[in-house]
């Protein structure tokens, strides 16, 4: 499968030495690169001795490639997306998918008339730690609590100024959630499913930016259960924590690779039927052996990938397709709706509600709050 890169900084780039992989693998080719700065387009062309274009309908009708991998800011991911699809070609789109789940799923929606895989790049879903979390949180029972702690992002003032669209919600579409932990936002939801209700508090603390660079949000689920999510691009001493309680035993994630798992009997009937007032439950904790990855990005983004090519190539579902890769923007829109709006916001969420308040965002009509500690 011949494929084209659309954003060759940053990501972009990285996705250029994954593809190497899948040529290795007789998988798939890349045979174009598409940049919006010539002098960039071009040097990628030229380390990789592929076509550059300038121009994503021109890349498009040049019958250079058979699929994109979209690379550019979150804002402009849906019109090339759909333009991509309309032009007959497969599209790998980076995370998040679209700022809006309404565009999200309305992409979703349209790759499937149109008979092509889209798939989303969420690399944690390849990421043998999260995997191993996953798998390990089936087998506790029914989760009643989960904690999520994503304070790993962090970011100075000098990020922001690298890239300045990166702090403007019309072209990044969020700040930690949307572009950061967006990627422990849908491991939460690929584990516990969708909650019920958000209440949420973000902000904009350390950062001269309009997103916002700490979060702090609630969750309820239909079955009662529980969760709270802490998500900051502001600490140094930051961490990655995902605590998954059930009602047979809990799993603890911690910095990626560490994974403690602990089983014991059934909660509600130890609750209930433990004759002692402070009874003494001899749970061991125990670590689940995690596969290291030889390296750890590079080996998820050619994970993805290879997910990708093989779908489109067999005709099959990608791991993580418009769908699936729209409901973590689903839940950071419904954390956005409830901090604004200071209210509790129930999932899934109106057609049309997010959207509105984006436009706001977008426009600089509205602002969420700007203050230090």
């Amino acid at each position: 499968m011949r494929v084209g890169v659309i954003g060759v900084n940053g990501i972009g780039n990285a996705h250029l030495w994954a593809l190497k992989k899948l040529v290795q693998e007789d998988l798939a080719t890349c045979t174009a690169v598409c940049d919006v700065d010539p002098g960039r387009a071009e040097k990628a062309a030229a380390d990789f001795t592929v076509a550059a274009f300038t121009d994503t309908k021109t890349m498009f009708a040049s019958g250079e490639v058979d699929a994109v991998i979209i690379a550019t800011p979150p804002a402009t991911h849906g019109l090339i997306a759909r333009e991509a699809l309309d032009a007959g070609l497969h599209v790998y789109c980076e995370k998040p998918i679209c700022p809006t789940a309404d565009e999200g799923y309305a992409l979703a929606r349209h790759a499937h008339e149109q008979g092509r895989v889209l798939a989303v790049g969420f690399q944690f879903r390849f990421h043998t730690g999260y995997a191993a979390a996953r798998a390990a949180a089936a087998e506790v029972g029914p989760l009643f609590r989960v904690q999520l702690t994503a304070t790993n992002w962090f970011r100075t003032r000098a990020y922001f100024d690298a890239s300045g669209w990166r702090r403007t919600w019309a072209v990044a579409g969020g700040g930690v959630l949307m572009n950061q932990a967006i990627h422990q936002l849908d491991a939460l939801v690929s584990i516990a499913g969708m909650p019920a209700t958000v209440r949420a508090t973000v902000r904009s603390v350390r950062h001269d930016a309009e997103v916002e660079d700490d979060a702090l949000a609630m969750l309820t689920w239909a079955n009662g259960a529980t969760g709270v999510v802490v998500a900051s691009l502001n600490e140094p001493a930051g961490s990655e924590r995902i605590e998954l309680y059930g009602e047979r035993g809990a799993v603890v994630l911690t910095d990626g690779y560490a994974v403690r798992r602990v089983d014991h009997d059934d909660a509600q009937q130890t609750c209930d039927e433990n004759p002692d007032e402070y009874p003494t439950l001899e749970n061991e904790w125990h670590d689940v052996e995690v596969a290291r990855a030889p390296s750890e990005w590079l080996d998820m983004l050619i994970a993805s990938e290879r997910d990708f090519v093989l779908a489109a190539t067999n005709g099959t579902a990608p791991s993580v397709d418009g769908t699936e890769g729209t409901r973590a923007v689903e839940l950071a829109n419904a954390i956005y709706l409830s901090s604004y709006y200071g209210e509790e916001v129930a999932l899934p969420l109106n057609r049309g509600e997010y959207p509105r308040l984006f436009e706001d965002l977008a426009t600089r009509a509205v602002a969420f709050p700007t203050r230090g500690w």
